[in-house]
């Protein structure tokens, strides 16, 4: 492990943290899909691409094979949303968006298992990541069986993912010992 790179644990969960939570307010039903501000959200993902970025590089370069490709995926899919592909303006259909959906459901589910499994990335990061691949499953379905309740859920299961990810970057910058985080993911 490279000590000279920064612990990449506060960046790339706190983007995460931000990108999720805006993105599932409108899932959840909090907010109508009206009252967003497009231009907010392409800064809000154009920002979670880059601090993702960031921290999957320092992952890569401190050789936490688990974080680099976690961080690199979520920047690869915000870095898409910021720059307006959405799946609805390229002419996909509802199936498609679907489709796209559980993909990433699946890959966050070996994700999950990994994270898991491994003790050292602590219960908290496991618990962001299975939060994360519930949400995305409840979308995901939504899509396919054009179901309100599926997405509220997914939305809400994104939300406390997001709390959950919030809690994990403040607790790498902590110099306590929190409880579900790594004492190596800890500032002191």
């Amino acid at each position: 492990m490279n000590n000279k790179v920064a612990n990449p644990a506060a960046l790339g969960f706190g983007v995460l943290a931000i990108a999720f939570w805006m993105f599932s307010l409108a899932h959840s039903g909090l907010v109508h899909p009206t009252g967003i501000d497009p231009g907010t959200m392409q800064v809000t993902m154009a920002v979670a691409t880059l601090g993702l970025l960031i921290a999957g590089i320092m992952a890569f370069l401190r050789q936490e094979g688990w974080s680099a490709f976690f961080f690199l995926l979520w920047a690869g899919v915000a870095w898409g949303s910021s720059h307006g592909m959405s799946h609805e303006m390229m002419g996909a259909t509802r199936e498609f968006n679907g489709w796209f959906a559980i993909a990433i459901t699946l890959v966050n589910l070996y994700l999950w298992f990994g994270a898991f499994m491994d003790k050292k990335l602590g219960g908290a990061v496991s618990l962001t990541v299975l939060l994360i691949w519930l949400s995305l499953l409840g979308l995901g379905l939504s899509f396919f069986f054009n179901s309100v309740v599926l997405e509220r859920i997914g939305g809400i299961l994104g939300l406390i993912g997001a709390v959950v990810a919030f809690y994990v970057s403040a607790g790498s910058m902590c110099p306590m010992n929190l409880p579900g985080l790594p004492k190596e993911h800890n500032a002191g």
